[in-house]
């Protein structure tokens, strides 16, 4: 290409560009043009307050869209924050019930050493009961010691002839109790 092609492409350029611009303009309703016949010319010489310009449909509409699509998107922020407000919530009560489940937890922890050492002290005092009890049935004689557990409970009877530490007295015992009571005793101790 020559200097002179290269001018002239330089100039078409410099010339059509605000043409297509002010094209573009017209056609997206950016721009438009108004003619005033003489009367209205008189009247807006009389008046001479300032008019605000009317958009076009297509500008209305866009705004319009604009605005619905602006407005849902406020709302779903606002509907956004509501649920993180309730998370929250629930979060924090969530800590607080966990922190009560905690404190519960310590709390029966604590009730079951305390049953656990009552047991202990209760099997401790039951022992010594019953060494009291085979003590005093191992002195009595065999047939009034035979007539009173005869109308024992048959656990506590057992328990009973199982502590007493003479032999001789045992057998004397089960002599004097009837025979299906001796029978149903004797078989219990055996399985103890």
């Amino acid at each position: 290409m020559k200097f002179k092609d290269l001018l002239i492409l330089g100039l078409l350029a410099v010339i059509s560009f605000p043409v297509i611009y002010i094209g573009a303009l017209f056609m997206t309703g950016n721009a438009h043009i108004e003619f005033l016949n003489k009367a209205d010319k008189q009247k807006e010489g009389e008046k001479k307050e300032f008019a605000f310009i009317r958009q076009s449909a297509r500008k209305d509409s866009l705004a319009a869209s604009q605005s619905h699509a602006f407005l849902a998107l406020e709302k779903s922020r606002a509907d956004i924050e509501s649920e993180k407000e309730k998370l929250q919530t629930q979060e924090e009560r969530m800590a607080m019930l966990q922190q009560e489940l905690e404190n519960v937890k310590t709390e029966l922890t604590r009730k079951k050493k305390e049953l656990e050492q009552v047991v202990a002290q209760s099997s401790e005092l039951d022992r010594k009961r019953i060494a009291q009890l085979a003590k005093v049935y191992g002195a009595m004689r065999a047939a009034e010691a035979a007539q009173i557990l005869e109308t024992l409970d048959e656990d506590l009877a057992v328990t009973i002839l199982t502590a007493i530490n003479d032999d001789r007295q045992k057998a004397k015992i089960f002599a004097a109790l009837p025979a299906e009571k001796a029978a149903s005793l004797s078989q219990r101790m055996g399985k103890r």
